[in-house]
């Protein structure tokens, strides 16, 4: 087919898209509000957050009348996790300080509690032969060691900081206290040691001792993927599906909430909208949506789905899978673009004809998002996010009020477009 005539394909598409208003803000807007409010505890591993966000889903689903995939919607798994239930408290030299504000743990970060003495090293004291003798004849197991000034420096001996940054001094602990933002993430194992990153600003110089109380858990957590479908008109059994992961870091202590409105309430408030638009407007094909579980710690949702699959993997056309889309001023990011070039070209059409976004972006295979287990499974997967002037990633400040949603209509619509186009082709090609 010439260019010109993809873009007058293309083009009608767009016209009828827009015809039928399809995108809801203020719908999408109420659904990332309510993924992001207290009772749903941050999404994550503690106070049934990422039940009680499963269970939103489900209602929005059966709201919109799709048809169940697995146990009314519910695709069963589990897997091991550390949590944080209760207090996560530090005070230095007797002035609290606070979780996810003004400190963060390490992944998997073990339980620690008691008063600590706190030593300060730099590059000098390890460099100088007899100092550094000297704090290695130390016991340390009462300290925890501050190494912002060890790590990324230049050493005469960087076998010694090596040393002092893999903790085979047996300290408590290490200390990072210069760090511009503070980012965490879940783990599923106990980490060997516990080190605690301080937000620039909230760990004084002069700091003797450092009062600690954190207490870890462990446990097999068990959560749910949630599935529903349309069922297309003429080609029940081809299937599109968006996919987005709903889970997130949920708490870390009592009061530190890690709302994850950008990730990823953005991408299931998109994906329930485009339920909601193809059940008012019912496909030819039959399209799938699949809100993952365990994401955060590891793909885990989307790695059970495709190892134990409800639809067959091959009949699907595409997979979009959308993650932080929140913004989109600079544009669109499209992983796996070089892994799909046909399909990389023809989404930047359905782009330009609707003039949706200001720029698309290839990049590379990435094991990044739950696109990834069915790009090896042969499916045909993009992994989308947006772009834009918003920096706040897996911290508390990932609010609901933060976001700007300022192109969210746009990058529905270049979604709603994109996958008309692609199932059109493929119905077109399944009757020659």
């Amino acid at each position: 087919m010439k260019i010109a005539q993809k873009f007058a394909v293309i083009f009608l598409f767009h016209l009828v898209s827009w015809n039928i208003n399809a995108q809801d803000l203020s719908y999408a807007k109420s659904c990332i509000k309510t993924l992001c409010s207290e009772e749903f505890a941050g999404r994550g591993y503690v106070q049934n957050g990422d039940k009680n966000a499963a269970n939103f889903i489900r209602q929005e689903y059966a709201k919109h009348k799709l048809i169940p995939l697995g146990e009314k919607y519910f695709q069963p798994l589990g897997f091991p996790v550390i949590y944080y239930p209760n207090e996560v408290e530090i005070k230095l030299d007797n002035r609290p300080v606070f979780a996810g504000h003004d400190f963060i743990l390490n992944p998997g970060c073990p339980s620690v509690k008691g008063t600590y003495k706190v030593l300060q090293l730099d590059s000098a004291m390890i460099d100088n032969s007899q100092e550094f003798k000297r704090i290695k004849g130390l016991n340390l197991k009462n300290y925890f060691i501050v190494v912002d000034d060890i790590k990324n420096k230049n050493f005469i001996h960087p076998e010694r900081a090596k040393e002092i940054l893999n903790n085979t001094l047996k300290a408590k602990g290490l200390i990072y206290k210069n760090n511009k933002t503070l980012v965490w993430s879940p783990a599923m194992d106990f980490a060997p040691f516990p080190i605690l990153y301080f937000k620039a600003g909230t760990f004084p110089n002069l700091v003797l001792e450092m009062e600690i109380k954190i207490e870890a858990a462990h446990k097999v957590h068990g959560t749910q993927n949630v599935l529903g479908y349309i069922k297309g008109r003429v080609q029940p059994d081809s299937f599109i599906v968006f996919t987005a992961h709903y889970d997130h870091l949920g708490k870390l202590g009592n009061d530190a909430i890690f709302p994850g409105a950008n990730d990823n309430a953005s991408g299931i408030a998109m994906m329930l909208d485009l339920a909601r638009h193809y059940a008012k407007n019912p496909p030819e094909y039959s399209v799938v949506f699949m809100a993952f579980a365990g994401e955060e710690i590891g793909l885990i949702g989307s790695y059970y789905f495709v190892e134990n699959p409800l639809i067959p993997l091959k009949k699907i056309s595409l997979l979009l899978n959308m993650d932080l889309m929140s913004t989109g001023d600079e544009g669109l990011t499209v992983v796996n673009a070089t892994e799909f070039p046909y399909l990389y070209e023809q989404l930047k059409l359905c782009n330009l004809s609707g003039q949706y976004l200001p720029d698309i972006a290839p990049r590379g295979k990435a094991a990044n998002s739950d696109h990834h287990y069915f790009t090896e499974a042969g499916v045909p997967s993009f992994f989308f996010y947006l772009r834009g002037n918003y920096h706040h990633y897996h911290d508390v400040e990932d609010t609901y009020e933060a976001l700007t949603m300022s192109k969210y209509n746009e990058a529905f619509m270049l979604m709603v477009d994109f996958a008309n186009w692609r199932m059109r082709e493929y119905i077109d090609k399944n009757k020659k």
